[in-house]
């Protein structure tokens, strides 16, 4: 993209700048006042963009959640892959760390657990499609925690999808309840209890088959 620059900003910069205030408007306005309560003229006025710049980024205010809703599940994630590091060590132990660091962004941002888990359903089926698409992702890297230890062959990819949605289920329902709860209890007996799921699940893929 070409212009011209001012005060030290080039045209590339502004528009990224603008479409940084317009994310933060809408995680914003998204998570405190709702998806279906917000318009773009809110969102540009707290953005502090004019209309037109919305619509150089946006097509709608539904592209700008999905947009909202992609930065804040690549928060989710790269907090627990960090947490995770190399994956060594006890599956009980590395869910607690993945777990903890998930739950700990959740916590730390209750706009962002809003649309994540509550402003994104019932919008329509494109969203309704990346939100089940995105859970079914955690889904599997939580999966593969519990999995690797029990070697490649051991589910089939029918079972590996249907099992992915379980784990994902169970996170998903437990940060609704939690969250919907003011986040209580605390952080703490959450992920402990979480962790011991994930533990029993890795527990009954390792058994052998027929018992």
């Amino acid at each position: 993209m070409t212009g011209r620059t001012y005060g030290g900003e080039s045209a590339t910069d502004r528009l990224a700048r603008r479409r940084r205030q317009l994310l933060a408007a809408g995680l914003e306005l998204f998570g405190t006042a709702g998806y279906q309560s917000t318009t773009v003229r809110q969102i540009c006025r707290a953005a502090r963009v004019s209309d037109r710049y919305f619509y150089e980024q946006f097509d709608s205010t539904e592209d700008l959640l999905l947009a909202v809703y992609g930065e804040c599940t690549a928060r989710l994630e790269e907090a627990a892959l960090a947490a995770l590091g190399d994956r060594q060590g006890p599956v009980g132990e590395l869910a607690r760390h993945g777990l903890d660091a998930f739950l700990t962004v959740v916590e730390s941002d209750p706009r962002l657990a809003r649309v994540v888990w509550f402003e994104v359903l019932g919008v329509s089926p494109r969203v309704e499609s990346t939100y089940l698409a995105r859970m079914q992702s955690f889904g599997h890297l939580m999966l593969g925690v519990v999995a690797e230890r029990a070697g490649d062959q051991a589910l089939t990819q029918q079972a590996r999808e249907l099992l992915a949605s379980a784990c994902a289920g169970a996170v998903s329902q437990s940060v609704v309840t939690w969250a919907s709860a003011g986040f209580t209890p605390a952080r703490a007996v959450v992920v402990d209890a979480l962790a011991q799921f994930l533990s029993g699940a890795a527990a009954a893929l390792l058994e052998p088959t027929g018992r």
